[in-house]
């Protein structure tokens, strides 16, 4: 009786673990998002990870359309969309104590949003959680400069 009711736990598991490891390890994509990501990656060593989270062509999502730690096409969630709808950043020292997030609504040119993006630096106890928000409010800026359109930002790159 009991293996009975395992099978169905363990074949939930098994499929939600396949479906995990493809959009972990989905190829980066070549295209002008992930095109800015780099280059601010580039210009700011100080930041550990950099995402895009941008609407779906249907508008029903936000996935991760560019990022420096893989997870393209995972899903916004709880937080994301909190940021994105109300426009006010989420800024956390993560589980370990390591890492500070600032997660903020992502703007185009024109200053409609189109998602969120998040920012993260390394951090110990003692850090100063107002300057690092400020340092990732400058790097949005400098970002939103550059996104004409949702169209632009998954423009395919050589």
């Amino acid at each position: 009786m009991i293996r009975f009711s395992i099978l169905p736990v363990a074949l939930a598991a098994t499929t939600l673990l396949v479906l995990a490891q493809d959009v972990n390890t989905a190829a980066k994509p070549h295209t002008y998002a992930q095109k800015l990501v780099d280059q601010e990656l580039a210009k700011h060593p100080d930041i550990v990870i950099f995402v895009f989270h941008v609407i779906s062509p249907d508008g029903s999502d936000y996935p991760i359309i560019a990022s420096n730690i893989g997870r393209y096409g995972k899903k916004a969630d709880e937080d994301d969309l909190r940021v994105i709808h109300t426009g006010k950043p989420n800024l956390e020292v993560n589980a370990a104590g390591n890492h500070f997030e600032v997660e903020m609504a992502l703007h185009d040119a024109s200053k409609k949003v189109i998602g969120a993006v998040a920012c993260v630096y390394n951090y110990k106890s003692g850090d100063d959680q107002e300057a690092l928000h400020k340092k990732a409010e400058q790097v949005r800026a400098e970002v939103e400069k550059l996104i004409p359109s949702i169209a632009k930002l998954n423009e395919p790159t050589k």
